[in-house]
């Protein structure tokens, strides 16, 4: 997207610029979560091997020292949880240095900030994607504005290291891959490689990517073209592995081996009872409902509308045409110029990772983040059902101006419902749901609002020398302690013994089935001191000590 001629861009640079004024004002309004000392001590971890490993003495020892000081008994060990991507965590992780910032709210904030930067840009690439599918820039900017009021998603945009930059790399990789139909040139060759390597260092699904790129020129070979297409494919492969080795360090060194030792990993980290509708399960055996469910409940009423629209159109145009294809000539018919093409992209890619996600028994917890990427397919649809019903003559009967104003009116209250959560948009069910629902299912398995509460408490008691806290739930608490004003942390003390604690917090998450196990039972000499809600959703639980 160029900004060079304001006149012609003026709608869109007012936007952009609007959504960038909201995340730099308002980044330091949310929790942290229970990742994100970990992904500072990957970034140092890696920061360290790669000085190593280019021979950088200075950095190599400053790193080392900043990595020596992240510590925490319920830390994962970075030495065997290593395989993550480094592509948010190492810089995040120099600029830290750089900035000279040792104070552990400043160098957390300045993630946040990372954070919503990355998912920026990623949104600029949205935009610069759906202009290039449905050449009219009003419907790319309401795309944009669509992922950007998606609550979970805006929520996530200033925390979620992981699921928010796979996210921003998949849109940008789709991007280069549109460029590629465009044009297979070795720029737009080059830029894919790198940004889809990015993407798959983070989640492996952004293999899906290449995967569809080849099968689509694998499917259209003929013999006039073999030479051609075997040559693009070979291309598209090699600098897809070259650029993944190149930007994930843990390839640097016996490079078939350490990717496969990913994949074993991947299935045990989580292994704890999932809750869901009232009843706990293994993450591996969760009911085919629970991503279709998730999606339903907390996804905006209008992101669902259009993109149930869209999405039964480009099925039923691609379905009637593989009905109607004349024998042998089946990729001709099936799809009629570049950006049909395109469609048919999206859609099996879409198909695909909902196919993998549904029946290869993956695993879920924490709601549906693993998916959050999908949100990209859901907007990617409701713009082309946008476009079907604002652009195409004869396909809409229904008046557009109460079709733009019923829209006008679900967005406003899309809005409205955003501020009603802030800062949780990141727990947001939409307004259909009931309370009964909201509660029997996993909310704040990060602790967003661990930080809220440590700073209620500290504030309430302003004169008391120590607070024993103790936790009621799956949750490491004494990672946030780092983040209370350093005048006021000393009064905080991490209690396992929760009988002696002054105070239980509760974030409702657990790892096994409290139908049974009573683990995370209240001792009897607790009584409830506060449920924190919005909108009908409890957040957490405080237990205060009987006197």
């Amino acid at each position: 997207m160029s900004f060079s001629n304001l006149k012609t861009n003026y709608p869109t640079f007012i936007v952009f610029f609007l959504i960038l004024i909201v995340g730099v004002f308002f980044y330091k309004d949310f929790g942290f979560n229970i990742d994100e000392k970990f992904h500072r001590q990957n970034g140092f971890y890696w920061l360290h091997y790669i000085a190593k490993f280019f021979n950088l003495e200075t950095l190599e020892k400053v790193s080392r020292t900043e990595l020596a000081g992240i510590k925490g008994f319920t830390l994962d060990s970075v030495e065997y949880y290593n395989k993550y991507g480094i592509i948010f965590d190492v810089p995040a992780a120099a600029l830290e240095l750089v900035l000279k910032l040792n104070d552990p709210l400043k160098y957390y904030y300045l993630r946040h900030l990372l954070v919503f930067l990355y998912f920026f840009v990623g949104l600029i690439y949205l935009y610069k994607i759906l202009k290039n599918r449905f050449k009219i820039s009003n419907l790319a900017l309401f795309g944009v504005l669509l992922m950007f009021v998606t609550p979970r998603i805006f929520g996530d945009s200033f925390q979620n290291t992981k699921d928010i930059i796979f996210l921003s790399f998949l849109i940008i990789s789709t991007y280069f891959a549109f460029k590629i139909k465009d044009k297979f040139s070795p720029l737009n060759i080059l830029l894919f490689s790198f940004f889809s390597a990015s993407a798959i260092s983070l989640r492996l699904f952004g293999f899906i990517l290449i995967i569809s790129l080849i099968l689509i020129e694998l499917v259209t070979i003929n013999r006039d073209n073999f030479k051609s297409k075997f040559l693009k494919i070979s291309i598209l492969i090699i600098t897809q592995f070259i650029f993944l080795i190149l930007v994930w360090p843990l390839l640097w060194e016996n490079t078939i081996q350490n990717f496969l030792n990913y994949f074993p990993q991947i299935d045990e980290h989580f292994n704890a009872k999932v809750l869901f509708m009232g009843k706990y399960y293994d993450s591996g055996l969760l009911p085919y409902s629970y991503l279709p469910f998730w999606i339903l409940i907390s996804t905006p009423i209008l992101h669902l509308i259009l993109f149930f629209f869209g999405f039964f159109f480009c099925f039923k145009r691609f379905f009637k045409r593989y009905l109607s294809i004349k024998e042998g000539n089946l990729f001709e018919d099936y799809w009629r110029g570049k950006n049909e093409k395109k469609d048919f992209f999206i859609l099996i890619n879409f198909l695909g990772i909902l196919f993998c996600f549904l029946f290869l028994n993956m695993k879920f917890y924490n709601s549906w983040r693993l998916g959050y990427f999908l949100y990209f397919f859901l907007v990617y649809f409701a713009v082309y059902g946008l476009n079907l019903i604002f652009y195409k003559k004869n396909f809409f009967s229904f008046n557009r101006q109460y079709a733009k104003s019923l829209i006008f009116i679900f967005f406003a209250f899309t809005v409205y419902r955003m501020i009603l959560y802030h800062p949780y948009q990141s727990l947001y069910f939409n307004f259909l749901v009931p309370n009964q629902i909201k509660n029997n299912v996993e909310v704040d398995y990060t602790g967003l609002s661990s930080f809220h509460f440590l700073n209620k408490i500290v504030g309430e008691r302003k004169n008391i020398n120590e607070i024993k806290i103790g936790v009621a739930s799956w949750y490491p608490l004494w990672r946030v302690l780092e983040l209370i004003d350093h005048k006021n942390s000393v009064k905080v003390v991490a209690i396992k013994d929760n009988h002696t604690a002054d105070f239980l917090y509760s974030n409702r998450i657990s790892d096994v089935d409290k139908n049974y196990n009573k683990k995370y039972d209240i001792p009897t000499n607790f009584m409830i001191k506060e449920q924190f809600k919005i909108d009908g959703v409890i957040i957490y639980e405080v237990f205060q000590r009987k006197r």
